[in-house]
């Protein structure tokens, strides 16, 4: 393991008595905490930058990459393991080399376990099967980070301890924008304030005793990208929303969950125009950061946190999303042979053609926790779309509901009915030649039959 790498455990011991529906089961046997992080920051030169088509190489670190892992333990004895880390996104092999891992020391199934991305566009390229043009991956970078994501795994499981876990939301609308510009009937890029978003920002907290006091968990919607064209490491708007939390909570930690937020954006004003621009700065990564740590701290202060009894129950359900027509194998080669040779395209049709998908439709696999019997937890793959965040709330059947978007394999957008529908990026260009071809208009149907899946698999 590098010298450098910094691994914190931080471990709670308290005696709260956790309110229930359960009383009789688990009044007197609340939920038990781990929480460990690490320090996933590559050394200049081990890792390509991702997130965007060009070539991106680090040249320092304007603030640390995270992973972050938390295990619950409920009053039964079944152990939950998040584990969120600051990349543009996990893809399944990764995530099912850790589940395994994690099964063979701990015994921990996969459905409890949830791995999630920030989607920091200034981290390390993780992926084999996302473009390479946006970001060729390195092995010996990729061992690293799971090492170390397995060993923060073994320092939280081997620190439980009693918690509370209490959850509230709010409607946070304080910088994100949806960026699906109608441009003379067809969609564009740029800030669009009348377009969806999710503002349904989700807060947990998780109370102890011993420092730190608190765990606070986050969940917001929207894009990291709004650190403009600088060449650092960097965990964005996410990184300085956990700084804000902890910096004012004596003895407390932050963890930052992405929600549905694949076609928003952070956007501010210009201050010499007025007009809404989308954030292209670290200053205003930062100003975003620091605005969403205020609201969820005034929430913490003065509004609703509902106890959440110490139950846990989980299911999983893998389905098939259906490819429309394919991309045609002449486009594709025009584009591979014709295009400029710093283009983005040029290269992921050349992809296309080395590493052809015969695929005939996209695997799916919807996750699903419920905490307490009253919150339901969705971890939905890819890059989410906003749409998406209140249907699933909608279906959950429970009085509480949280959405995670970019987890296990964040390998393509999933877009709604209405997005496939109106094109632009999120609703097929983004998936050409990487995948066979675009997700048709039986997307919402063919989802909301998996969730329906999870849901119902839930002991």
């Amino acid at each position: 393991m590098r010298s450098r790498l910094l691994l914190i455990v931080v471990l709670v011991f308290v005696g709260l008595s956790v309110p229930s529906a359960r009383a009789d089961q688990a009044a007197d046997r609340p939920w038990s905490v781990g929480y460990a992080e690490a320090d996933i920051t590559p050394v200049i030169g081990h890792a390509q930058m991702s997130g965007y088509g060009s070539e991106r190489y680090a040249q320092g670190t304007h603030a640390p990459l995270l992973t972050q892992v938390i295990v619950l333990r409920d009053a039964d004895a079944h152990t939950a393991i998040l584990i969120t880390a600051d990349i543009a996104g996990f893809e399944r092999v990764m995530t099912e080399a850790i589940r395994r891992d994690i099964a063979r020391k701990h015994n921990v199934p996969a459905e409890n376990i949830i791995l999630a991305a920030s989607h920091t566009h200034w981290g390390p390229a993780t992926a084999f099967h996302a473009t390479f043009a946006a970001g060729g991956p390195n092995v010996w970078y990729m061992a690293f980070l799971e090492e170390t994501i397995l060993a923060a795994v073994d320092a939280a499981m081997a620190n439980l301890a009693p918690a509370a876990v209490e959850y509230g939301a709010i409607e946070f609308r304080g910088f994100t924008c949806n960026r699906r510009l109608p441009v003379n009937g067809k969609i564009g890029w740029g800030p669009y304030a009348e377009g969806s978003t999710d503002p349904h920002t989700p807060i947990l907290r998780l109370s102890r005793y011993c420092p730190p006091r608190q765990i606070v968990i986050v969940g917001h919607a929207c894009h990291p990208t709004s650190s403009g064209s600088m060449q650092k490491w960097s965990p964005d708007y996410p990184g300085a929303m956990r700084d804000g939390i902890a910096s004012q909570l004596p003895d407390a930690k932050a963890v930052f969950v992405q929600g549905c937020g694949a076609d928003a954006k952070v956007a501010c004003k210009d201050p010499k125009t007025g007009a809404l621009v989308f954030a292209a700065d670290p200053n205003q990564a930062r100003e975003a950061g620091e605005k969403l740590a205020r609201a969820a701290l005034s929430h913490l202060e003065t509004g609703p946190m509902t106890p959440v009894a110490a139950s846990f129950a989980s299911s999983v359900a893998t389905g098939q999303l259906s490819y429309g027509p394919h991309w045609s194998r002449e486009e594709t080669e025009r584009e591979a042979y014709t295009g400029s040779r710093k283009a983005y395209y040029t290269w992921v049709a050349r992809q296309s053609l080395a590493l052809p998908d015969a695929s005939t439709s996209f695997r799916y696999d919807v996750q699903v926790w419920k905490l307490g019997g009253s919150l339901t937890i969705f971890a939905m793959e890819g890059e989410v779309c906003s749409p998406w965040g209140p249907t699933l709330r909608a279906m959950a059947g429970t009085d509480r509901a949280m959405v995670l978007g970019y987890v296990t394999n964040a390998t393509a957008y999933i877009p709604d009915q209405r997005i496939v529908r109106e094109g632009g990026y999120e609703g097929g260009e983004a998936q050409k030649f990487f995948l066979p071809g675009p997700f048709t208009e039986n997307i919402d149907a063919e989802i909301k039959q998996i969730v329906t899946t999870a849901l119902n698999g839930l002991k």
